[in-house]
């Protein structure tokens, strides 16, 4: 017996949500079936908290890739619709929350028009492909991703072939060597390889997080641009196939790859797109987390990119279209968003760079943040998830703030990722620390509390973090972070990071400090 998500895909492809969605927006929201609220997510529309009949829309950037002017139209619809208000997502799309569907009907017409869509952001279909947010100026790429990006974005979008998958399906590409794209926690990844001295890529699939987290395993495969879209093709088609469908908990193509391993995949894959060059060597350089602060040189001579942090992934859209005037002020009009739910400016030439930073709007929005501000992830909280238990966004940067305060000595990026549930949608399983919360009682009162783990990373020998045991009530959690940085301050190595301490020096004496905080 299938989910019932199965049932609701078979009764109708997710795809026909687009035609109706004018007759639904009439209907008050207890009305709309529930098989038709899942298939809103096949239009990028997602019912939020609490669900009186309001909704987020989640618009694709295919990595990252935004122009002034289209910044300027989402701008436009966040204060229309959105109570003056866009988030940039952990997978570098964009949402705008508070919209109805009748707002809806208007919204999308106007992605079309500006060359931006909604369409399959959400769903069992192939999401938006995460990469490398500085391909075409990036002085280290391997190649120029964008054409691939386009081209894989392009076939996937809309195609009903593809628009039945057992769950939803991550796609990363990126030839710069520090791993923009997550390689190792995507369902596919690219990354840059050279074999005989041609650049292409290596492959990895079957990776993702949630309560049961999977690093990606490498294909054998050296793969050439051109056979991009074909591997991409072939493994959607493997999962859409052969993909588990029973369990919803169990249908990610994680599990999969776990059950047939790589070879086995590699084989299937082939008889896909027929036999394909094995080997290729990997072109990696130290993990960067996906943040591309500061003022940098393109490879295009005299001209520079400028990474802006942006607090908890939240732009007002009075701010999001002074960037975009910046842009053509300044620049070529061409902006990108990153994973790490920032911004950045392209093409700006090295002598106005000094003149763009005078803005005011650098004040918010500052080119070289703090290293635990800057440095850290949250993902929506309750404030609209259906899930999540607990407030996220401020009550980390109240936490990351503090800690910039407290520890101005610390040098190098300390990062400290909050999910609000097991979804794990802020990536807790890579970060320094990771933190899921939740609530409990404690003493007389019901209170968030929090799960911890700590050590995860994506660089070289990439790890998760390694849960401790107990939780941590909310008002003893600044405590803790206080006393685990402290303890990584007294023990590391020059230029160690957080994560290669604990690792160096095992988990039990982390522990130790974690008792001192913890319930049971």
């Amino acid at each position: 017996m299938t989910n019932r998500n199965e049932q609701w895909k078979h009764e109708k492809d997710g795809l026909e949500i687009l035609k109706e969605l004018p007759a639904l927006a009439e209907k008050a929201f207890k009305e709309i079936d529930p098989g038709d609220i899942e298939r809103l997510k096949w239009a990028g529309i997602y019912a939020q908290r609490p669900r009186d009949g309001h909704f987020l829309v989640r618009v694709k950037l295919p990595s990252g890739q935004l122009t002034a002017a289209q910044a300027k139209v989402l701008a436009d619809l966040a204060a229309a619709y959105g109570k003056g208000e866009i988030q940039i997502t952990i997978r570098q799309a964009v949402q705008i929350h508070n919209i109805t569907l009748r707002d809806a009907v208007d919204i999308l017409p106007r992605l079309k028009a500006a060359d931006l869509s909604s369409v399959e952001a959400c769903g069992d279909v192939p999401r938006t492909i995460l990469g490398n947010p500085l391909a075409g100026v990036d002085a280290e790429e391997l190649l120029d991703t964008r054409p691939l990006v386009e081209e894989v974005f392009r076939f996937f979008l809309g195609n009903r072939d593809f628009s039945n998958l057992p769950r939803k399906f991550k796609i990363s590409i990126s030839a710069n060597p520090h791993d923009a794209g997550f390689a190792r926690i995507n369902d596919l990844a690219f990354v840059p390889a050279r074999r005989e001295g041609e650049a292409g890529f290596v492959a990895y699939v079957g990776g993702g997080l949630s309560a049961e987290p999977h690093l990606a395993v490498r294909l054998p495969f050296f793969i050439r641009p051109a056979e991009v879209k074909a591997v991409a093709e072939a493994v959607a088609t493997l999962f859409r196939d052969e993909g588990y469908r029973e369990k919803r908990n169990h249908c990610r193509l994680k599990y999969l790859v776990a059950d047939l391993g790589a070879e086995r995949i590699a084989e299937k894959i082939e008889a896909q797109t027929g036999a394909l060059l094995r080997g290729g060597e990997e072109v990696t350089a130290p993990w960067n987390y996906g943040r591309f602060y500061g003022t940098h040189a393109q490879k295009q001579p005299g001209l520079c990119y400028v990474g802006v942090h942006v607090k908890n992934g939240h732009i007002r859209a009075e701010d999001l279209r002074a960037f975009a005037e910046l842009a053509e002020r300044f620049g070529q009009g061409r902006l990108r968003t990153t994973n790490s739910q920032n911004l950045i400016l392209l093409d700006i030439p090295e002598g106005e760079t000094e003149a763009l930073l005078q803005d005011a709007i650098f004040e918010a929005y500052p080119t070289e943040p703090g290293f635990f501000t800057g440095y850290a992830s949250s993902c929506t909280g309750n404030a609209y998830c259906n899930f999540a238990p607990i407030e996220t966004k401020n009550r980390l940067h109240e936490l990351t703030a503090a800690l910039d305060e407290a520890f101005p000595e610390v040098g190098q990026p300390l990062r400290i990722n909050l999910t609000g549930c097991f979804h794990a949608c802020a990536q807790p399983q890579v970060a320094d620390i990771g933190l899921t919360g939740g609530r409990a009682r404690v003493g007389e009162a019901v209170v968030p509390v929090y799960t911890v783990m700590i050590g995860g990373h994506l660089s070289e020998g990439a790890a998760f973090a390694q849960p401790l045991e107990g939780r941590v009530a909310d008002d003893k959690l600044f405590g803790l972070l206080e006393a685990l940085v402290q303890k990584y301050l007294a023990l590391r190595e020059a230029g160690e990071p957080f994560y290669a301490t604990v690792a160096r020096t095992g988990l039990e004496l982390w522990q130790s400090v974690a008792n001192q905080y913890t319930i049971a």
